[in-house]
């Protein structure tokens, strides 16, 4: 499925992206200029770099416009971004965090470089449930033998910025020994999850 991404970046950086979005994630790139947000239809997300624009100020003005889906401001940061990256950044992680479930800064609030890296492995396995081992790994580089709440602290402030209500998540699931991201068409929300 082909999605659409609006981008704010140099050309270089432009260029740089067309190709390995279109390729692995499935996304055609419209550029935008910095000055003015574009109008509707809106695509599934935006890319603003700061380097390039006043990307604080233009993610304000998408979301005054009424743009529902994420903001990455790439060198920059604001209340209104979903996520913030600073360079240099993995191209995975702006692609799984496009994939990650729709409202995922609903409270307004950014997400931190360890929450987006949290959000985006869990977007990457699909699904699937991902020990907490493997987070601490993958996020941190911690080794297997590493004892540490540090996983279940990220996981509470992350729910407490996706979630309605971070007492029943409905989107970032406790599974035995590991987390993952709800299907919401093959899931039964009726009984909560905690960290």
């Amino acid at each position: 499925m082909t999605r659409s991404l609006f981008v704010s970046a140099g050309p270089g950086l432009l260029a740089s992206f067309a190709e390995p979005f279109e390729a692995f994630g499935g996304c055609h790139l419209r550029a935008v200029d910095g000055t003015a947000p574009p109008g509707p239809p809106w695509p599934q997300a935006a890319l603003l770099d700061g380097a390039y624009c006043d990307a604080p100020a233009l993610a304000r003005r998408l979301r005054a416009a009424g743009f529902p889906g994420t903001v990455i401001l790439i060198d920059a940061a604001a209340p209104e971004a979903t996520a913030s990256f600073d360079r240099p950044f993995r191209l995975a992680d702006l692609l799984a965090l496009i994939d990650a479930p729709p409202g995922a800064a609903e409270g307004g609030a950014p997400l931190t470089e360890k929450e987006t890296a949290i959000l985006a492995r869990l977007a990457q396995a699909g699904g699937a449930t991902l020990s907490k081992a493997a987070l601490l790994a993958d996020v941190w580089g911690y080794g297997p033998n590493v004892s540490t709440r540090t996983l279940e602290t990220h996981i509470h402030r992350l729910r407490r910025k996706i979630e309605a209500d971070p007492k029943r998540p409905l989107k970032l699931l406790t599974e035995d020994g590991g987390y993952r991201l709800a299907n919401a068409a093959k899931e039964n929300f009726s009984k909560p999850n905690s960290p």
